[in-house]
């Protein structure tokens, strides 16, 4: 019986050590970056968004002008090279008579060459004067100038980034044909979103671009040359000559200060003003007038006879441009805009000086107003205005989910679905769910994308604005609808730098336009691969596991149960020995 213990003890513990004796493997996949651009706000699909220019003028890139110049060489010869002279002297102990008569005629005996050329004077090179004299600019430049034309057309787009991680314990013992699961789950790092309206716009701009370099150099005779080199300071001009958008048509847009343009006529964002008066004259002849940039569109007032009136109220209608910007760690990644629609704003302090027989605060004083000239000047000791805005909404929440295709280098059993798969596809967080089972060493080779879903929320809302000036001035001078003067800021406000919000109520806000679809446009990421080995060896990250050595704390286990198993043997025979005879 002791010995069925000590066997059952031991096989125990060693049971639970070996089944312990490997550690899980993590796999991470690190930063997975998506990101998606030029999506259409309102459905699934891209934008319609257009720009494009066209300079004409000319365009020059590292021309050369030289300027001067520089006359002579570094090395000018001014007395040429002379050559070696030599002579021929007798050299007698180089004389050798030959014994052979060479001529019985003359009787005489040949020599042997014994004339040796001497040289009396040695070769000279030539010589050389550096004769560089004169001063020599060379400019360098590159740049363009003449006219752009560009446009631009946005129908409404979105831009949206996403970064995750993805994170997967993966087996440390994988038996074939033995089902196992692969323990997932991912981290959304940060995303964010960007939001264009609907907007459209050309323009005419005026180009000059210029930089470069010059080169100088100074020489004198004997002396050599001196150089020197200067960057040119750069010019960049990019004036706008023309401008036109839904909003207005503006001339030399940015010029004067503060960034205004020296004319701009309204097109769709224009304001009607409602104004009551009388003429100067004796009687004063009292009428209205409905004006809008500068121009009368009614009267019935005596045209170019100056008048006195007060606003009573001026009704504003806007093309919303709205652009979001949203980031954020969780899900889903909002961001909102607002712009005014339609503003009427009722002129109090005038309207009670017209009906309430209050006298009057202040007034327009119209200088000259006939045809398409306009001059006038106006002036509020108190300048009191309240009246509805009617707004526009947009909502927008971005909703990523990470979604991967498993690609399986070997047929692999998926718990659910009949025969061997070669890849599967669906949420990252699908994979604790699934049961697969392989038969020999195989790569799973992942391949990351987002399933993101957009909602846009559209809406309008309400609310009553009021504002209080005092000592407000200001002039208007405008031919044709162009606004050549128009200030209207200058008050005892803007001196103080106070605000002149009276009062602002919250605003009463209702949906009109809400959906939700997929945003796509997405980049898809291939994320490194993982091996599933049979065995007793670990998943490597791409290439098989190795063999694993028993943790240091697996193997005290391990001891710990073997002798407590020897331990049991050995007191099993100690015992047994106890019970027999002293005396067979």
């Amino acid at each position: 019986m002791t010995q069925r213990i000590s066997i059952v003890t031991l096989a125990i513990a060693a049971t639970f050590t070996l089944s312990h004796a490997y550690a899980a493997v993590i796999y991470d996949s690190g930063a997975l970056a998506f990101e998606s651009s030029g999506q259409s706000m309102w459905d699934s699909g891209t934008a319609f968004r257009k720009e494009d220019s066209v300079f004409l003028g000319p365009e020059w890139t590292n021309k050369t002008a030289t300027i001067g110049g520089i006359a002579g060489s570094a090395n000018e010869e001014v007395f040429p090279a002379i050559g070696a002279i030599t002579i021929p002297v007798f050299e007698p102990s180089l004389w050798h008579p030959t014994p052979t008569w060479s001529n019985p005629l003359k009787g005489y005996w040949t020599g042997c060459n014994c004339w040796k050329d001497v040289t009396i004077k040695p070769a000279t090179g030539p010589v050389t004067v550096d004769t560089r004299t004169g001063a020599e600019l060379k400019v360098h430049t590159s740049g363009k100038v003449g006219l752009e034309f560009g446009y631009a057309i946005d129908s409404g787009s979105v831009d949206t980034t996403a970064n995750f991680q993805a994170l997967a314990e993966l087996p440390d013992l994988v038996q074939a044909s033995e089902f196992f699961s692969i323990n997932t789950s991912s981290i959304f790092d940060n995303g964010t979103i960007k939001t264009q309206s609907p907007k459209a716009e050309a323009y005419i701009s005026e180009i000059l671009q210029l930089s470069g370099s010059i080169d100088a150099q100074a020489c004198a005779l004997t002396f050599g040359c001196v150089n020197g080199s200067k960057a040119l300071p750069s010019i960049n001009v990019d004036q706008r000559i023309l401008s036109i958008d839904p909003n207005s048509l503006k001339i030399l847009d940015g010029i004067m200060p503060g960034g205004d343009a020296f004319a701009e006529v309204a097109i769709l964002n224009r304001s009607l003003t409602l104004e009551g008066g009388a003429t100067t004259t004796v009687p004063p002849v009292p009428g209205f007038k409905l004006t809008t940039s500068g121009l009368t569109l009614a009267s019935s007032l005596p045209p170019g006879i100056p008048a006195v009136t007060v606003d009573l109220a001026e009704l504003t209608v806007f093309v919303p441009d709205i652009a979001t910007t949203g980031t954020g760690s969780g899900v889903p990644v909002t961001s909102s805009g607002r712009d005014d629609l339609l503003s009427l704003q009722l002129d109090l302090d005038a309207a009670a000086s017209l009906f309430g027989g209050v006298p009057p605060l202040g007034g327009n004083f119209d200088l000259f107003d006939a045809g398409p000239i306009k001059l006038s000047v106006s002036f509020d000791l108190i300048d009191v205005d309240a009246g509805p805005v009617l707004g526009i909404t947009q909502d927008f929440e971005f909703t990523p989910t990470l979604m991967v295709d498993l690609a399986f280098s070997k047929p692999v059993q998926i718990a659910g679905l009949s025969g061997p798969q070669n890849s599967w596809s669906g949420l990252w967080s699908d994979l604790p769910d699934l049961d697969f089972a392989i038969e020999e060493t195989t790569t799973f080779t992942p391949t990351f994308w987002l399933d993101a879903l957009l909602k846009n929320d559209m809406g309008l809302d309400l609310g009553l604005v009021g504002t209080l000036d005092l000592l407000k001035l200001g002039a208007t001078a405008s031919v044709g609808g162009f606004d050549l003067l128009d200030f209207n800021s200058l008050s005892l406000n803007n001196l103080l730098g106070i605000g002149n919000t009276l009062f602002k109520t919250p605003k009463v806000g209702f949906s009109v336009y809400d959906t939700t679809f997929e945003l796509g446009g997405f980049n898809r990421l291939a994320g490194t691969p993982f091996t599933l080995s049979i065995g007793t060896q670990l998943p490597g990250s791409g290439t098989a596991g190795d063999a694993q050595v028993p943790e240091p704390g697996t193997v005290g286990l391990l001891l710990a149960g073997l002798l407590a198993g020897l331990q049991l043997g050995r007191r099993s025979r100690v015992s047994a020995r106890s019970q027999e005879p002293l005396f067979g």
